[in-house]
């Protein structure tokens, strides 16, 4: 048995007991709004609230595809490297420059039985696992990928592990008991007022390739009996029926579930036009954010099918297309492809929402109303780990240049802001679900966005305190009234580095279509670090659906590639890795919904 090993088996205590399976489904339930507990912690109190900063999308060697290239990190180590302490990795040790207020820990519970059993702690000795165990390392984890990882997730039908085909009573008591760890880990973590860890899991359905992945988050400790796998409930419909079946509010329990990777999806399980009601009612519930960037590219936008190679457009930023359908140059797409790739990243969701709203008649329901998160998908326990000048690679490659480089198109992801009144799980939960939250490529940016409706007056804070506006509809929420322009407020401060734009991306419905605008609304004289501006939309239709979100933007400073490559003197041997980007802040959108007939 390998040093490694050992040291994984003595990091948390065997847990045998199995969770009971979920009840029956029971009828619709009516969706009930969030709100706020009265504030508990030191210096908060109500109708004040300050942003914190996270990741939740994280995995650890809980997770086959990160403990196949040699990831040893528990979600216990995850959540003590997210507090600010070291972790040794791959050989070198990493830490955080300014720790994470809160981080959930998102492994895949298509494998929960199976690392159980073949892992810490039972280590069994059959073949399977043996082979698992031999394979797991930086330069062997792209045979654990398809020997163990695509046979399961990827074909027609998703099928169980071999072992568990063969013992499927003690992969059932594995995954239980793996549920049990990952429960008793984020719980140990959780710090009330000083850092939040959310439970939670990964649904990784991957259909002929194709992701369509979410991840689940738990307001508290009150979890569904089950982690919920595609193996067994292959549908994001199921996914839904099967939350909304184990973790009732009666008994204190809430979840959501975030999309991401709609950059690898093909366009796919985001059918709002032909779902049942149920299922649209169910998506309304729990879908309410998606995560517009992580460290396989960004999910904001694809250009119109005659600019789809060009490289300047409004949505270039951490492009990264993959198509499992058609892996070939972009102009190799039809137009119906594209468009259908377009169709779920977030711009084309919010619009399809709107047409969706349009539809909706006496019913008034938007099912794509969502707001914005980044996170990592860090697959070594890093959480949060987006500093470019210091990340190392995915795990595919870390600790190898060529390996790293051959995954020119991956990034270090981003991070989740939340505006709430203190930092504890059901604060920072509560707004989660009313959205009112942003992302970011990595920089802390911080940012307001809010509006008023027309005929009200917005004004800048004149001391460069970001307080929300009295009568103001956050980021995430939906404006109540349509009478005259709406006025937009965007408060921003910049991180390490001057800001360099600031934009509003609007969307209407009307005559059957989507049309898409980006405005300028701030751009500087000289170099700023503080910003506030007001924009009226003058161009507003009260019978017109729309949503807006702001974009903010830094001065260009060079990509990750850029230092790796020079600090290894090799920018010549790889095309395209010396380069700048542009950091950035996602607002998450304000809606204005006119009564439907």
């Amino acid at each position: 048995m390998s040093h490694r090993f050992l040291i994984a088996m003595t990091t948390v205590g065997l847990l045998t007991a199995c969770a009971p399976r979920p009840s029956p489904v029971p009828a619709a339930t009516s969706i009930v709004n969030p709100v706020e507990s009265k504030p508990s912690c030191p210096g908060a109190g109500p109708g004040l609230s300050q942003v914190y900063w996270g990741d939740l999308h994280v995995h650890t060697a809980y997770s086959l595809g990160a403990f196949g290239y040699g990831t040893l990190a528990t979600p216990k180590e995850a959540f003590r490297f997210a507090k600010g302490e070291k972790l040794k990795l791959m050989h070198d040790e990493f830490q955080l420059d300014r720790p994470l207020d809160f981080l959930a820990v998102t492994d895949h519970a298509e494998w929960f039985d199976v690392m159980y059993t073949c892992t810490d702690p039972m280590m069994s000795t059959h073949p399977y696992c043996v082979k698992l165990r031999q394979n797991s390392s930086p330069e062997t984890g792209g045979t654990i990928f398809r020997d163990f990882v695509n046979p399961t997730i990827t074909e027609a039908k998703p099928a169980r592990a071999d072992i568990c085909a063969e013992n499927p009573d003690q992969c059932d008591t594995s995954r239980a008991s793996q549920w049990l760890r990952v429960q008793d880990q984020a719980n140990d973590a959780n710090d009330p007022c000083a850092f939040t860890a959310f439970i939670g899991f990964e649904w990784s359905a991957t259909p002929s390739y194709s992701h369509t992945h979410r991840n689940v988050i738990f307001e508290n400790d009150k979890v569904t009996p089950t982690a919920i796998d595609y193996i067994r409930f292959p549908q994001v419909a199921q996914l839904w029926e099967q939350l909304d079946a184990g973790c009732r509010a009666t008994d204190g329990c809430d979840a959501i579930t975030l999309p991401h990777n709609n950059n690898f999806g093909d366009g796919q399980s985001f059918d709002v036009e032909t779902e049942s009601d149920r299922t649209l009612m169910l998506r309304t519930r729990y879908e309410r954010l998606m995560e517009i960037v992580q460290e396989k590219g960004a999910s904001e936008c694809l250009a119109p099918f005659g600019e789809r190679q060009g490289t300047n457009t409004d949505c270039a930023f951490e492009q990264y297309i993959v198509s499992r359908s058609r892996p070939k140059d972009l102009s190799d797409f039809t137009q119906d492809e594209w468009e259908r790739m377009r169709g779920s990243y977030a711009r084309g969701l919010l619009g399809r929402g709107l047409a969706a709203y349009d539809a909706s008649g006496n019913r008034q329901q938007n099912p794509l109303q969502l707001g914005f998160v980044g996170s990592t998908d860090s697959h070594t326990g890093l959480g949060g780990y987006v500093e470019e000048d210091q990340w190392q690679g995915s795990v595919f490659g870390m600790g190898n240049l060529e390996r790293t480089m051959s995954r020119l198109g991956f990034n270090p992801g981003g991070l989740v802001a939340i505006w709430a009144p203190e930092n504890t799980r059901e604060s920072l939960f509560s707004a989660l679900k009313r959205r009112e939250v942003y992302a970011t490529s990595g920089p802390r940016i911080t940012v307001r966005f809010d509006a008023i409706e027309g005929g009200g007056k917005i004004a800048c804070e004149k001391s460069g305190i970001m307080s929300a506006a009295e009568g103001a509809t956050p980021m995430g929420g939906t404006l109540p009234g349509g009478v005259g322009a709406p006025q937009f407020r965007i408060h921003a401060a910049a991180d390490k580095h001057s800001l360099s734009k600031i934009e509003i991306v609007r969307g209407t419905f009307s005559g059957g279509a989507t049309k898409e605008d980006v405005v300028t609304v701030w751009q500087p004289i000289q170099s700023a670090t503080q910003v506030c501006t007001v924009w009226a939309d003058n161009d507003f239709n009260a019978s017109t659906p729309t949503f807006w979100y702001a974009r903010i933007l830094e001065e260009p400073t060079p990509r990750w590639s850029s230092f790796k490559c020079k600090e290894a003197g090799r920018c010549d041997e790889f095309p395209g890795a010396d380069q700048m980007i542009q950091e950035r802040a996602w607002a998450s959108p304000i809606w204005y919904l006119p009564p439907t007939q």
